[in-house]
């Protein structure tokens, strides 16, 4: 027998194998997950906006007729494509009821589920990766998790930028909307991705400048293509930089009325560095916005399913990214309001207001020098 100190705890309890069972959801979650991304990386799905055979299929979209049918039954049995049309395996004729063409076959749509699918495909890039990072300490690239995460990242915000970030959030932040309205406004979107949100912004105001900054090569390529695509090319700049060091990305000395941070901070290495440095480029009266991850205000074992997903996407992707560069302050998707006051602080920032917009996944922030 074996002497158990007096201030160990027991775990008690029977055993009824219901993390087993959790665990098993999750791997036929994944791997169906999976079979979606080869829908949209071959674009089975937008094919699928006229039902098809599996030889239709496989004519329409240029692949082997034996892999569409067996991706088609499967579709299928999970309840991810409709049997338009019953009969034998060459006759039988697929298609999207509503539900699924608005889940797979526009992906403009708010209800778009395939960047969740290019997200983890990304992550398939760097898995073998991570557990020598995490060894070592070191971090991964953003760029080294490839085109998927890239796009799927883009994809899986773009409906937001586009829909409510001038339309409903903006105004909902105490005098954000009148700075980007005055005349000669500018601001600076940095960690703009692809430019999605950058767009966003000089759609909703005509008379706005925006710089756009971002450490990757391919997504500003993709934003400056997006910005021309939007017609707002002659008002929207966008260059590649850290936006976590002291104004390389304000080479031309600018100065700015509003400076976002989108969904970024929490991934940049240096975020007190990048606040200060901002807080320098403001002009008077100007603010800082900054749309983070809505973790719980404390940490908590057993959490909600938005803290379950930020804190796994931390794992795989946002603590390594934000520890790719050397003195990174490690933030990490769980970005708790206690961790902006403190960064703002060091930065200078002399107020942090919460504002009291209602969202599952963002939480929003304004910080006045």
């Amino acid at each position: 027998m074996t002497a158990v100190d007096e201030s160990t705890q027991e775990v008690t309890g029977a055993v009824t194998g219901a993390v087993t069972g959790r665990v098993f959801e999750s791997l036929l979650g994944a791997l169906e997950l999976a079979t979606v991304y080869l829908g949209v990386r071959l674009g089975l799905y937008a094919a699928l906006a006229a039902p098809r055979t599996a030889a239709g299929l496989a004519e329409a979209t240029g692949t082997d007729e034996r892999y569409a049918r067996e991706w088609l039954e499967q579709q299928a049995i999970a309840g991810l494509v409709t049997v338009v049309d019953d009969g034998d395996a060459a006759g039988r004729v697929y298609g999207l009821d509503a539900e699924q063409s608005a889940t797979f076959g526009d992906d403009e749509s708010p209800l778009y589920a395939g960047a969740m699918a290019l997200l983890v495909g990304g992550l398939a890039e760097v898995m073998t990766r991570l557990p020598d990072t995490y060894r070592t300490g070191q971090g991964i690239p953003f760029g080294a998790y490839g085109d998927d995460v890239r796009i799927g990242q883009a994809l899986f915000n773009r409906a937001g930028w586009r829909d409510q970030l001038a339309q409903e959030w903006v105004p909902a932040l105490p005098g954000v909307g009148e700075l980007l309205s005055r005349a000669g406004a500018r601001a600076v979107d940095l960690g703009c991705g692809t430019g999605f949100s950058s767009v966003a912004l000089a759609t909703a105001y005509p008379d706005l400048q925006v710089l756009g900054v971002d450490s990757d090569d391919a997504s500003v390529m993709d934003a400056r293509e997006n910005a021309e695509a939007a017609g707002v090319a002659d008002r929207v700049r966008f260059e590649v930089a850290d936006a976590d060091t002291p104004l390389d990305w304000s080479s031309d000395g600018g100065s700015y009325d509003v400076a976002f941070y989108l969904e970024a901070l929490h991934d940049m290495a240096h975020p007190v560095e990048s606040l200060a440095a901002v807080r320098a480029a403001l002009r008077p009266g100007g603010v800082v916005v900054v749309v983070d991850e809505r973790a719980e205000e404390e940490f908590a074992a057993g959490g909600s399913d938005v803290e379950r997903l930020l804190a796994a996407s931390s794992v795989l992707h946002c603590l390594p990214v934000g520890r790719s560069q050397e003195g990174s302050a490690a933030t990490g998707a769980l970005f708790r309001p206690s961790t902006m006051r403190e960064y703002a602080a060091r930065a200078g920032y002399a107020e942090v207001e919460i504002a009291p917009i209602e969202h599952d996944v963002f939480r929003f922030f304004v910080l006045r020098p």
